[in-house]
């Protein structure tokens, strides 16, 4: 393996899905890193006052030479996660340093159901004690459409179609290589073993890693399940859980959203 990986996704698309099926590749192994403050913090010269509240509260402007050496530290054949939206400078720097990037997406009405379910029980999170005492309808309501720091009293969540889309640049803008979670699941999460399978022999040559006898049909069988922060990773679940209201809200929010990024054809969903 010739390259380093950075691998973006949207914040409960599947990251640890994708982290699990490049573990199954022949030479290549997580780096152990995630791209948030804390991690950043490690890189950072001990005469600089440095506050790491929030996990993923990045200011790149003023980061960016830390961040800089976390990426340095990430040698071929290992992969770097985060969860950050496209960024023009941190883009020149991948391609410097002969990253491959790639970026992880999933329906964005399954990423909010996603969220709204998590936020509840992540104890760690920043947004937690604001949503903990919360029912589901609100939590749903705020994935869609966002809520501010004025009233979380924290970080702000932002809305859907802005985290969608901000993510989707490092494909329309950084070139990055697409990987869906409906294409990745496979059988067990609603998928398919075809799609599931060329997709993995896809980013195999994207990321020139040797072919190796019986290696994706090993990934195919072990990669639904057993990660951190799994919850159902099923295909669909909006069709059975949002309501006509949340229906509408997500279309109102989120306009042709969902036919930008593959998911519908139009709007009569």
């Amino acid at each position: 393996m010739k390259y380093p990986v950075f691998l973006d996704s949207v914040p409960k698309s599947g990251t640890h899905l994708l982290a699990k099926a490049l573990m199954g590749f022949p030479k290549m192994d997580h780096s152990g890193r995630h791209m948030d403050r804390k991690t950043i913090a490690e890189f950072v010269d001990n005469d600089v006052e440095f506050p790491t509240e929030g996990r993923e509260d990045i200011n790149i402007q003023s980061d960016f030479p830390w961040i800089k050496r976390l990426l340095q530290s990430v040698p071929a054949g290992r992969f770097i996660t985060a969860h950050l939206p496209y960024h023009f400078k941190i883009h020149q720097i991948l391609e410097q340093m002969n990253f491959k990037i790639l970026v992880m997406m999933r329906d964005p009405r399954d990423v909010v159901l996603s969220w709204a379910d998590y936020i509840a029980k992540e104890k760690n999170h920043l947004l937690y004690p604001f949503f903990r005492n919360t029912d589901r309808e609100y939590r749903i309501i705020c994935g869609i459409k966002g809520v501010s720091s004025d009233i979380t009293k924290t970080r702000p969540q932002p809305p859907i179609a802005q985290l969608i889309n901000g993510h989707m640049k490092w494909k329309r803008q950084g070139g990055a290589f697409l990987v869906q979670f409906e294409q990745l699941v496979g059988e067990k999460g609603g998928g398919t073993r075809e799609s599931q399978y060329r997709l993995l022999e896809q980013l195999r040559d994207y990321l020139e890693i040797e072919k190796a006898p019986k290696s994706l049909e090993h990934i195919c069988d072990t990669l639904f399940g057993g990660t951190y922060t799994f919850n159902s990773g099923t295909i669909g679940r909006w069709r059975t859980q949002f309501s006509d209201k949340h229906k509408a809200i997500f279309k109102q929010e989120t306009g042709r959203l969902l036919i930008d990024a593959g998911y519908e054809k139009d709007t009569n969903w």
